[in-house]
């Protein structure tokens, strides 16, 4: 647990005003109090200065092999607030993830959690919290934990199972053409398209699926930096759907083999007691290689879903609902993906899937 790590500034995906320095401040103490090897803010700012880096919510092999040179530094660490809600029950989500110092940019970990006071109020509610500072430290002890237990060469451990009621409410898929004998499949996840009404959806609903596909050994996802980086020297917009050309483009800069996209219709928290958040997205994965559709997919729930007696098992986050949903997505496209790694990939009756790419 030597690693030196450069912690970024926060992202705040909130869409309110949040105090993010101050976030960082305690993030940055509880990491130190934890035996974590922080790098100094004075080089950070150096090095990002000097390279002029504006855009400090993910990282392109360009900077990470920079920074490592620069610094000394062997990761990055890239907290997101997704929501910061001080009404009463008080709200956070947060996501973290690290990333390599080096010329790959490689995604080493990432963790996130979503909670609220009223999560566990128990026997005459003796458990709920109306303290905002005491949730921001419980949302920020989880994730640090279990990039602790990352760093100490310990297996992941999720607790957390797949709700039968996360089950994607329509799916399709084939099995991707994966040559043979192939280990590893590479993927891309593109920020998702918004037509919600909460600000920055897409680029949430983009880090929920990063995660969630990480944790599928099988599968090496790109930094999401590095992505942002290649969609912006390629001047590259999806505003009706991945292009023919746009994807040509894709395969050759990240040398991908898989690449997913979506649009969010509604994700939604509930402010303070009353309400239910709600989480609505459709998703496809695009095989670069056959220039075809192999999965796609369209999930919606609602945070009350499946509860019938006194609140218990309700959902009170947009984040922790859309982590369940994607999760179930994420199993079932896993599925998919490992069944082509034979080098199958073929419809009904051995002939390709007809979803194609729109010109």
């Amino acid at each position: 647990m030597n690693s030196l790590i450069a912690v970024m500034p926060v992202e705040n995906l909130t869409g309110m005003p949040v105090p993010v320095d101050r976030v960082r401040r305690s993030l940055v103490q509880s990491m130190k109090r934890k035996g974590l090897n922080v790098l100094g803010d004075d080089v950070l700012e150096k090095v990002l200065e000097r390279h002029r880096i504006r855009y400090t919510g993910g990282l392109n092999r360009e900077l990470g092999e920079a920074m490592r040179e620069e610094t000394g530094a062997n990761a990055v660490l890239f907290p997101t607030l997704e929501l910061f809600d001080e009404s009463n029950p008080p709200k956070a989500a947060l996501a973290v993830r690290l990333v390599a110092a080096n010329k790959n940019a490689n995604i080493l970990w990432m963790g996130s959690v979503g909670v609220a006071g009223n999560d566990a109020p128990g026997f005459l509610l003796l458990g709920l919290i109306d303290d905002p500072a005491v949730i921001w430290e419980n949302a920020k002890d989880r994730v640090l934990d279990s990039l602790i237990a990352y760093l100490n060469g310990e297996t992941p451990r999720d607790a957390r199972g797949v709700g039968k009621k996360f089950v994607p409410k329509s799916f399709h898929g084939v099995p991707p053409k994966i040559p043979a004998g192939k280990e590893t499949v590479s993927v891309a996840v593109l920020p998702f398209r918004n037509d919600s009404t909460r600000r920055n959806a897409g680029e949430i609903l983009t880090l929920h699926f990063t995660r969630e596909l990480l944790k599928k050994g099988k599968l090496e996802v790109v930094e999401p930096g590095e992505v942002r980086q290649v969609l912006l020297q390629s001047r590259t917009i999806m505003e009706g759907g991945l292009s023919l050309p746009q994807a040509d483009i894709l395969h050759a800069a990240l040398d991908v083999a898989l690449v997913v996209t979506g649009t969010v219709t509604e994700y939604q928290d509930s402010i303070g007691g009353g309400g239910n958040p709600n989480v609505e997205f459709s998703v496809r994965i695009f095989d670069m290689k056959t220039r075809q559709i192999v999965w796609s997919s369209t999930s919606f729930n609602h945070g009350d879903d499946g509860v019938f007696f006194f609140n218990l098992g309700k959902v009170n986050t947009a984040h922790a609902l859309a982590s369940g949903m994607v999760r179930s997505v994420a199993e079932k496209m896993h599925a998919a993906i490992e069944e082509g790694m034979g080098g199958g990939g073929t419809g009904p009756g051995g002939s390709p899937q007809q979803m194609r790419l729109t010109r």
